[in-house]
């Protein structure tokens, strides 16, 4: 296994790692980024510091805007959703903070920032950072959800729509709470680079909005500018670590280190966090963009988490007139094409990966679920196109104001293949199929989800991926990763990979595939002594799913479909070409079999429908929209005799 680990990884991720608990251990950490109380940080007695930031801190579009032409068109977007960020901002000053951009939970006024909106505990802890545990009973993600401060977005739209004193001011008397509660590297707030990023973009927005507000004073500036010098800080100091994940973490903290240094030029070493940002985050977005455009966490939610890191970077380069080069722009041109091809009317992405609902800049009214705000802004800043006009449009116009750009048609592609991301689509006039192929990993899979299918037949799905519950449970399954919660055919009940780590699978099956007109062929070898093999057909009136198994001994052989609902999965008709039994579960506490999490922290009831056959090698064909019978492992499909 641990060769397996090396192989994949390389040594150099295994030597961080290793370092990594060294400097733990020995308080190298600590040493490095200690404890301090904000009054200790330079910029806090720079008395020209609020000035010098009203001077030279570029402006973001949201503060060039008069609020009073924003008022009516924002107002007009919210009709439309029928979300009110009114509504939403007035429950805060309440306590009441939408959570994993979907529910609301009541943290009370000020927010009590580590109490866990997932369990309802607090996590008491002033000790530094590195000395506090993440692997507890509980989800840490829950105490770090209010101190992202995605609460702001729906202040600053409250303000756009009513202009009352109250929003900014609201802001202004939770950041001073936050900044009281939670002194540099000093509590669990501090644990993580990227949370202390996004929370500093989230700071920089609001503080852009509300620049000209008579409750933005000197004093409260100097607040911002002292958040943003030890967030840097905490970040410079553990930047190669973040580097290492090959994911969002490190991208996140190069953003948030170039945030600080651009948009808050009154720190004294603003010109060097710039510089190293930008420096770090060019070359990650080169490796981890794939040249099809997907992106190296295996995720439509990451995905999304991406485009806006990429969003934000953008517009914050454009405040000080320079843009991205030209050969990093067309890695995130690929990226925003990717996942704009998997859009559907309405505004739904098959799910795939893990999903913890992040959702950077929630400034529309729409569900979490909907990616037309981000694919839309990206296609503005990156492609200089956008989708037909609609109240996603809300979000491009607070992030990057109004831009020139043709209205394009968001008609489907009938087929989509992104190979070296392994993802491809089917559609027809009736349904769509989304299909997991890769047939490489570059970087670590997410989910044990090789050969997955999700079907949305009409405008439901009808089975899929269902949602990540929680990346830290004692639940069984509660991170939705293993091929037993993804339709997909299993072997004794084993996944294709061995779990290694929370996040890590070993080794990285990949699968081979085959494409010919409206199908595609795909097989692993994941289970030792068996191949898998999955074929994908289109048909005018509906899709088949083909699985052929061969192995060299007997074995329990099952065909999984997951889905919110028993009648829809019922649509599905299966035969087998062994004698075989079905069977229907739901909300299976000891397998963590059907479950569906709309949200992350949420879950409710599904149905799996489990076809079990004992045999060497087996065939099933799964049809929807068509009639099929398998007959000496001949396929007949609506009458016409077809090959498998």
């Amino acid at each position: 296994m641990y060769f397996s680990l090396i192989k994949n990884l390389g040594p150099s991720w295994l030597a961080q790692r290793v370092w990594f608990k060294v400097e733990k251990k020995l308080g190298l950490l600590e040493k490095r980024m200690p404890k301090q109380s904000w009054v200790s940080l330079s910029s806090a007695i720079i008395t020209s510091s609020a000035d010098l930031w009203r001077r030279k801190a570029p402006a973001l579009p949201i503060s060039l805007f008069a609020r009073e032409d924003l008022a009516p068109l924002c107002e007009g977007y919210a009709i439309a959703t029928g979300h009110s960020p009114v509504a939403e901002a007035r429950g805060l000053a309440q306590g009441k903070i939408r959570i994993f951009n979907n529910r609301f939970f009541d943290l009370g006024f000020p927010l009590n920032w580590n109490r866990n909106v997932l369990s309802g505990r607090r996590l008491e802890s002033t000790a530094h950072w590195s000395k506090i545990t993440d692997a507890g009973s509980d989800d840490i993600k829950g105490v770090w959800e209010a101190s992202r401060f995605s609460w702001v977005f729906p202040l600053v739209r409250a303000w756009i729509i009513e202009g009352s004193d109250s929003y900014p001011e609201t802001f202004w008397k939770l950041f001073e709470d936050w900044m009281e509660k939670n002194p540099p590297n000093q509590g669990p707030q501090w644990m993580c680079g990227q949370e202390a990023s996004m929370r500093l973009m989230a700071v920089a927005y609001a503080l852009q909005a509300f620049r000209s507000h008579p409750t933005t004073t000197d004093k409260r500036i100097v607040l911002t500018t002292q958040l943003a010098e030890a967030t840097a800080n905490r970040i410079n100091g553990h930047l190669s670590y973040a580097i290492s994940q090959s994911n969002n973490h490190g991208i996140s903290e190069a953003v948030g280190l170039f945030t600080a240094g651009v948009l808050w030029p009154n720190c004294t070493q603003a010109g060097e966090w710039r510089a190293k940002g930008i420096e770090t985050l060019l070359p990650q977005i080169e490796s981890l963009v794939n040249a099809d455009g997907g992106f190296s966490q295996h995720s439509t939610n990451y995905h999304r988490l991406f485009l806006h890191l990429m969003i934000w970077t953008e517009v914050v380069l454009r405040s000080e007139e320079q843009t991205f080069p030209q050969v990093t722009l067309k890695k995130i041109r690929a990226a925003t094409m990717f996942l704009g091809d998997l859009l559907d009317d309405e505004g739904n992405v098959p799910r795939y990966g893990a999903d913890d609902g992040a959702c950077l800049f929630p400034l529309t009214g729409s569900s979490h679920e909907d990616f037309r705000p981000v694919i839309n802004t990206a296609q503005i800043l990156f492609l200089g196109s956008r989708l037909s006009t609609g109240p996603w449009d809300e979000e491009a116009l607070l992030l990057c104001g109004p831009i020139s750009t043709t209205s394009v048609d968001c008609s489907n592609k009938d087929f989509i293949d992104k190979p070296i991301s392994g993802v491809s689509v089917f559609r027809n006039q009736l349904g769509s199929l989304f299909f997991r192929n890769p047939t490489q990993f570059r970087h670590r899979p997410s989910h044990a989800d090789q050969l997955h299918v999700s079907l949305k037949w009409g405008n439901e799905w009808v089975a899929e991926d269902l949602g990540t519950f929680s990346y830290n449970s004692k639940l069984a399954g509660a991170d939705g990763s293993n091929a037993n919660q993804h339709n997909v055919v299993t072997i004794n009940n084993q996944n294709p990979m061995r779990r290694f780590s929370r996040f890590l699978w070993l080794p990285w099956t990949k699968c081979h595939r085959v494409l010919k007109p409206n199908q595609i062929r795909a097989a692993h070898t994941g289970y030792p002594n068996y191949s898998c093999e999955r074929a994908i057909q289109k048909f005018p009136q509906g899709f088949i799913i083909i699985d052929k198994i061969k192995g060299k001994t007997n074995a329990e052989i099952s065909l999984r479909w997951n889905g919110r609902s028993k009648l829809a999965l019922e649509q599905l008709s299966i035969v087998c070409s062994a004698e075989s039994k079905e069977d229907w579960q739901t909300a299976n506490e000891k397998t963590g079999e059907g479950w569906y999490s709309a949200s992350y922290g949420v879950r409710e009831a599904s149905w799996v429908r489990t076809i079990t056959t004992r045999a060497l090698s087996v065939i099933f064909v799964t049809a929807i929209g068509c009639s099929v019978k398998l007959e000496n492992n001949e396929l007949w499909v609506d009458g016409k005799k077809t090959l498998i």
